[in-house]
């Protein structure tokens, strides 16, 4: 075991109920491990001990631990998330509270809806909605539309609250125009009627299981019986990015099992808008037996935390010591353009490398990652021969061209589900499937083979022979062995079953692709997961055929679904890369790092909130007075203070400097000077 600071020991060895308080990198987590081992050396089995994360990626260094300690069998270790557990606990005991709960068919086994089956119901319930005038004048894409809708549902369950209390919120604080009222009541209508189709199907979406364990199995006294006399022990790391929901839960357990000990990031809270409650989780320090306040920071220096100091000073006119601040500083780079920008900083990148800092402790930070930014900078970080891995929380799969390629095969095999690609999709499919057809080329034969009329290709005979002469017969004939696969596939077949055989029968082969194909391999994995979960949940979301299945499969990723879990696209991360991730997928998952680049600096991204006209996360924030309306003056402190906690987060990530690398044009060619840059000038040089 490590050697801990008195600190730690006397937390570790806690009786009763502990409330651990510190900056991030003080040992808070390092004691809560270090807890578990000590409990199961003890001879604590392993089935007793509940430990709860705020993120899925969080539980590795748990099980690391408790892996290297050496101390026998740990299947039976609950080690999870709040809202994973409670979709176990409510699908377990399930026959106990399907009744009560309104759902039409008790004796039906509940259907489990991923996010991304959730927006493909959603979409079924908003396009009638749309047809029939709904939202009118709001400019929101369909697909903005569907998951601020889900927003609000899963905001509402999170926050403990019901539809009708989320939808008042929402409708009393609103300041602005009076049409927004009504996108409002649409978007309530859209809710209702998404959940009243759960109700009748025996779906259990997030919402619905948050609300269904919050309201009605945590309260059930078979349940509390079973649940109390099973775990004797709870451990709950970064307690602050629980919602009011999960402290609800955390709170009716702690007077009951034999020891607690929860741990608080100071100036943690980055998931507020998912419903975090890091207010509400204060309360935990006054129910707690024993206190522990955690000082000093294990991962950055004095002078980091002065850093953040100047940046709070600046947003919310504080004044605390900055003195040192700008020696945290180790280089500012930039130039007109991003292109410039990212080839200074890559250069940058290289020099420390070759100075003995490895890759693994190096984090690019930026407020958003859009396709372009992504290409341009990992192209860049490719040809300089500097590894790198990607950090994604969300990402809409259609941005990906080689899923709109395989996409568009499997709508051509299947013509009779009358989704017709333009010819660019079929001519960038031909690329991106064929080794060595480079576009011109296949513009020609998608210009002359391809019949959008009938969504089919022609056979290569059909060519002009000056065309056949310049595409080249061997490169037509992998056309003609495409189209002949697509042909003789047989109707109806299941959409995942087609996808495994489109790659491994045909795509991956040599003479379509010499080398292995490890992003096909990617795309594969990721569309036959998602087929084959829309395939098993089908009846239950109304899909009665194999027609009505493909359509919304292809529909939804089309217009533009955002997966929870994205496929790693390219080559597989590298674990000694740099990193590369947005702020908050950083934050949450990121690990400490030696040198980190904050990008873009002067962007006004840092210190924007999404844009949701229907859906308010911090006016659903159970600790948000529900009659106080949302302001001007509400949207520019929650900025601030937003901005404040992200560079504290960032800062105590950190152990070397900062590097800033700024372009001055966005993307738009709109010159930058976002509220964070200007607070950094005084240490610009």
């Amino acid at each position: 075991m490590e050697k801990l600071t008195a600190i730690q020991d006397a937390a570790v060895n806690a009786a009763g109920s502990s409330f651990l308080l510190g900056p991030v990198g003080s040992g808070k987590s390092t004691a809560l491990q270090e807890r578990l081992l000590r409990l199961l050396e003890r001879g604590e089995p392993a089935y007793t001990i509940l430990v709860l994360v705020a993120e899925p990626e969080q539980r590795q260094a748990y099980e690391t631990a408790v892996i290297e300690s050496g101390l026998g069998p740990y299947a039976d270790l609950k080690l999870t998330t709040y809202s994973q557990m409670a979709l176990e606990m409510v699908s377990l005991f399930w026959p106990l509270i399907a009744r009560r709960s309104g759902f039409a068919h008790p004796h039906q086994p509940p259907t489990i809806l991923t996010y991304d089956l959730a927006q493909l119901l959603m979409w079924q319930v908003v396009t009638p909605l749309l047809e029939g005038g709904a939202f009118a004048d709001l400019r929101l894409r369909p697909q903005q539309i569907i998951s601020q809708v889900l927003d609000t549902l899963n905001r509402a369950a999170l926050n403990s609250l019901n539809l009708d209390e989320a939808t008042d919120r929402q409708r009393i604080s609103w300041t602005g125009e009076k049409k927004r009222l009504l996108h409002l009541q649409d978007a309530a209508l859209a809710a209702n009627e998404f959940r009243q189709t759960c109700l009748r199907n025996s779906l259990l979406d997030l919402s619905l299981t948050i609300e269904v364990f919050d309201s009605q199995l945590v309260l059930d006294p078979e349940f509390h019986r079973y649940f109390t006399e099973r775990y004797r022990h709870l451990i709950v790391d970064n307690v602050e990015e629980q919602t009011p929901a999960g402290q609800n839960f955390i709170g009716s357990l702690m007077d009951l099992t034999e020891t607690t000990a929860l741990a608080y990031d100071a100036g943690g809270g980055y998931k507020r808008f998912m419903a975090a409650d890091p207010v509400g989780a204060r309360q935990f320090r006054l129910q707690s037996q024993l206190f522990f306040q955690f000082e000093e920071s294990f991962l950055s220096p004095k002078k980091m935390t002065h850093l953040a100091n100047m940046v709070e000073n600046f947003l919310l006119h504080t004044s605390g010591p900055a003195d040192g601040a700008e020696d945290m500083i180790m280089g500012v780079v930039g130039g007109r353009y991003r292109r410039e920008m990212i080839s200074d900083l890559v250069a940058q990148l290289a020099k420390l490398i070759d100075n003995g800092i490895a890759a693994n402790e190096i984090a690019i930070i930026t407020p958003y990652l859009d396709g372009a930014l992504r290409y341009s900078l990992t192209q860049a970080l490719g040809d300089a021969k500097l590894p790198y891995r990607l950090l994604r929380r969300r990402s809409s799969p259609r941005e990906e061209p080689r899923i709109r390629a395989w996409l568009t095969w499997l709508a051509l095999a299947n013509p009779e589900w009358q989704i017709v690609p333009p010819a660019y999709d079929v001519s960038e499919a031909l690329t991106l499937s064929i080794h060595g057809l480079d576009p011109a080329r296949a513009e020609l034969i998608a210009r002359y083979l391809y019949r959008q009329d009938e969504a089919s290709l022609l056979p290569i005979s059909q060519l002009p022979e000056k065309v056949f002469e310049r595409v080249g017969a061997e490169m037509l004939a992998r056309v003609e062995e495409l189209r002949l696969w697509l042909r003789e596939t047989e109707r109806d077949t299941p959409i995942d079953v087609f996808l495994h055989n489109l790659f491994t029968q045909l795509l991956s082969q040599r003479r379509f692709h010499p080398e292995p194909d490890v992003s096909g391999a990617a795309v594969c994995d990721w569309l036959i997961k998602t087929a084959t979960g829309l395939d098993q949940a089908a009846t239950a979301m109304g899909l009665k055929t194999p027609a009505e299945i493909g359509i919304t499969f292809i529909e939804g990723i089309l217009q533009g679904l955002v997966s929870a879990k994205p496929p790693d696209l390219g080559e597989p991360p590298d674990p000694d890369g740099i990193t590369i991730g947005t702020i908050y997928s950083y934050l949450l998952a990121g690990r400490p790092v030696r040198v980190q680049v904050w990008l873009e600096t002067a962007a006004t991204g840092w210190w924007d909130i999404p844009r949701q006209p229907l859906s308010n996360a911090f006016v659903l924030a159970q600790s948000y007075d529900a009659q106080e309306p949302w302001t001007m003056t509400e949207d520019f402190a929650i900025r601030n203070e937003l901005l404040s906690r992200i560079i504290r987060g960032l800062s105590g990530r950190c152990s070397d400097g900062i590097i800033l690398a700024n372009s001055d044009l966005d993307r738009r060619g709109i010159r930058q000077d976002g509220p964070l840059w200007r607070a950094l000038q005084p240490v610009i040089k």
